[in-house]
């Protein structure tokens, strides 16, 4: 409740009230114009907070109710008459209230749908520049690592037992397939080709990823998931899984390194759960981090986010790959000590599984 909504609601309340001695003094239920004493009330409706506006909106039918105890004429029997005005003008105001605040749901779940679509729509445009950039770079870098491979053969030749050259030529080598392995990656986005991964597998080949690409850092693997399922994607979800694990990983090593040589009173590692939740695959990664490099939760794989490690494009793509799926990822932050600013970082990710067999 801001302070405009504060004078907003005192004038109104103000007006409400003044409306109903005005009516009491000049013939209360016989007066033809104490149905404006529902306009201050819609007003309400349509500007105030929900709870400030039902108390203007109460006010109001206690105001119209309070008619009733004034002196009504009876000639003519018109008493029944302005009682029966009284009372409908008490209907009129809740349905109007009822009415303007079903509206007003409404239009504000409009609104935040809205506001998603527009987020959606540049989150999106961000990644289809991400993908023309990724192409064109794949493109240009397949030459020279070409013309890389036909210069270490030719030293080679010259030099048939040396070291040196044979760990360039495997770095060279590695560097070709993962081009081979993103084209028939674009290939697959480009035909929707979807195929079953088996959980186990899947996080079986996420912690061998994750011990050659980061051999330093120390993670803690549980499987919880017993039956057999799948999960149904292409290769895209097993580099977008690897990236929520890098992030961890790199946020456990920066805050270690923050710390040092502090001795902490918690290990900082990365913690790895996965379960079954219903229907869904539950892919849980805790880690340790400080509260200085984090953004807000709701901004996180939404929108790239400088920061000193990076703009969140990591992130970006994870969170548009696993929705692909008909998954989802949220975000949640635990204190673990206030003296060292030291918090738990949860991401969840959640995938839809199928019965899965040999």
């Amino acid at each position: 409740m801001t302070k405009r909504d504060s004078i907003v609601a005192l004038l109104l309340l103000l007006i409400t009230l003044t409306a109903s001695v005005v009516i009491w003094q000049h013939g209360a239920a016989a007066n033809p114009y104490a149905v404006l004493a529902l306009v201050p009330m819609a007003a309400a409706m349509l500007l105030l907070p929900f709870r400030l506006a039902w108390l203007v909106m109460g006010l109001g039918i206690a105001g119209q109710l309070w008619q009733l105890q004034a002196e009504l004429p009876t000639h003519h029997q018109m008493d029944t008459h302005y009682r029966a005005m009284v009372y409908g003008q008490v209907f009129a105001a809740l349905l109007l209230g009822v009415t303007l605040h079903w509206l007003r749901v409404r239009i504000v779940r409009q609104q935040q749908a809205i506001r998603s679509l527009q987020q959606r729509q540049h989150r999106d445009e961000q990644l289809v520049s991400i993908g023309t950039a990724a192409a064109q770079f794949s493109h240009e870098v397949a030459s020279p690592i070409q013309t890389i491979q036909f210069l270490l053969e030719d030293a080679r030749q010259q030099y048939p037992n040396d070291a040196d050259l044979q760990l360039a030529e495997q770095q060279v080598k590695r560097i070709h397939n993962l081009l081979l392995d993103w084209r028939q990656v674009a290939e697959d986005v480009r035909t929707h080709r979807l195929m079953p991964f088996e959980v186990h597998q899947l996080l079986q080949q996420l912690q061998d990823a994750l011990l050659i690409a980061r051999p330093d850092i120390h993670a803690n693997w549980h499987d919880q998931v017993q039956q057999p399922v799948a999960v149904r994607a292409d290769r895209t979800l097993l580099p977008a899984l690897l990236s929520l694990l890098h992030n961890a990983a790199d946020a456990a090593q920066a805050t270690q390194q923050q710390l040092e040589p502090e001795p902490l009173a918690h290990p900082l590692a990365i913690e790895v759960l996965a379960a079954l939740d219903g229907n869904d695959w539950v892919l849980t990664i805790s880690n340790t981090g400080s509260t200085d490099e984090l953004p807000p939760a709701p901004q996180l794989g939404q929108q790239l986010l400088p920061s000193s490690r990076g703009a969140g494009a990591g992130t970006l793509l994870s969170y548009s790959t696993i929705e692909r799926f008909q998954g989802r990822v949220s975000w949640r932050r635990e204190l673990i000590s206030s003296a060292e600013n030291l918090i738990q970082v949860v991401a969840e990710i959640r995938l839809p599984t199928e019965p899965y067999s040999d």
